[in-house]
């Protein structure tokens, strides 16, 4: 009689998960699929949240703007589990996954692999349920997920049906957004931090690989169920994050980003984005809160001065690098901007050459490394003074 250990050595995976196996005799995969309602939340967030999502603000998080007809009912959120992250004609995404809003439930359908063959049965179903987004949205999927896919594609001879859709890759927002705050924008860091998430039950990710691999030897599927699990949480979440971004960046929305690093990110999304008249509003109304560290509020008057600057604000510009300078006199930008203001507007060369000198100095007493706007504040400073020279020689010839 055989071992009980040998007898459950080999379990199926539509043993432990209620799927279905999709093909024909010759090539099939497993597919799980699961419903969410709206108000399932993820962390603090309903799912239903990403419905409310507008392409502007899309659009301004990923600084695209192909992204401002972004609609959720027509997006495909997006992740794939694979054998490695070296990618190449080696590296096989055994586990994709696609989240869709239908009617008032999340559906999650999750293809999995259960042999290297199932390969073309899953590839010809995802061809046929792709086509039918405007926009797909992934975390890292522009450097990862989708080449991997587009080149298991093209192996099989398939067309890849991505290759002319949106793309939102949220890895790319996330870093505009909480970077300066948290560092570390790891799906995962972000979902605790932000979200408010604390998975349960969930397996490492750099470990999944080795996980199918040994499935693969033993035909023991229940160390994957785990990974399903990850795969699951990895999707709902770029939902969850979609919508709580897209309220946050709303500008009629009553939420708000609380932490001063994240306000200050938003400013500096408009400028990039250069929506200068919403990125001198937002830093009036940063710069206008208490307890604003200083580094945080040197870094938003910079931003401002350049926002008053593309609009021809050129007074609220002065007096903006005016307070710089004050503040932070040993700014070499704030000088120069200022010293520029003073001579090319006001006419006014001794006030110029004196701010540039005083931030010289405060940089020379300070023992400030030397950088290139450093060079360039000795450089306007020289001409300046070359400048009030030739003036000087010019009206003493006039007295003559």
């Amino acid at each position: 009689m055989p071992h009980k250990d040998a007898e459950d050595k080999s379990i199926a995976i539509d043993t432990l998960l209620p799927g279905v196996c999709l093909g024909d005799e010759g090539c099939s995969f497993f597919l799980y699929r699961q419903e969410f309602p709206l108000e399932h939340a993820i962390g603090d967030i309903p799912l239903g949240d990403a419905l409310l999502c507008c392409g502007r603000e899309i659009a301004l998080s990923a600084c695209d703007d192909s992204l401002l007809a972004f609609d959720p009912r027509t997006s495909c959120f997006m992740d794939t589990e694979t054998t490695g992250l070296a990618g190449g004609a080696g590296t096989v995404a055994f586990l994709v996954g696609i989240g869709y809003f239908q009617g008032a439930k999340f559906v999650l359908e999750q293809c999995f692999l259960r042999d290297y063959d199932d390969e073309g049965a899953m590839l010809e179903y995802l061809s046929e349920k792709l086509a039918q987004f405007s926009t797909v949205v992934s975390y890292n999927g522009k450097s990862f997920d989708l080449p991997l896919l587009r080149s298991r594609f093209v192996q099989h001879r398939l067309e890849f049906p991505l290759e002319k859709t949106s793309h939102y890759d949220l890895v790319h927002a996330a870093r505009r957004v909480w970077k300066k705050r948290l560092n570390n924008c790891a799906l995962n860091n972000i979902e605790k931090e932000v979200l408010g998430l604390h998975r349960h039950g969930d397996v490492p990710g750099y470990l999944i690989p080795q996980l199918w691999l040994h499935y693969l030897d033993t035909r023991d599927a229940r160390p994957l169920t785990p990974v399903f699990y990850h795969h699951e949480m990895d999707i709902l979440s770029l939902v969850a994050l979609t919508g709580y971004l897209s309220q946050r960046l709303a500008k009629d929305s009553v939420a708000t980003f609380h932490h001063a690093e994240d306000r200050l990110s938003v400013v500096r999304l408009y400028v990039k984005n250069k929506e200068y008249k919403s990125a001198i509003t937002e830093a009036q109304r940063f710069l206008e809160s208490s307890q604003v560290p200083d580094e945080l509020r040197r870094e938003c008057l910079a931003l401002l001065g350049q926002a008053c600057k593309r609009v021809e604000l050129f007074e609220d510009m002065a007096s903006t690098w005016a307070l710089m300078h004050k503040e932070f006199p040993e700014d070499p930008l704030a000088a120069s901007e200022l010293a520029k203001y003073r001579e090319h507007q006001e006419r006014n060369y001794a006030e110029a050459i004196n701010v540039c000198r005083e931030t010289l100095k405060r940089i020379e007493d300070n023992a400030t490394p030397l950088d290139f706007s450093i060079s360039a504040l000795r450089g306007r400073l020289a001409r300046l003074e070359k400048k009030q020279a030739r003036l000087g020689m010019y009206n003493n010839n006039e007295d003559i």
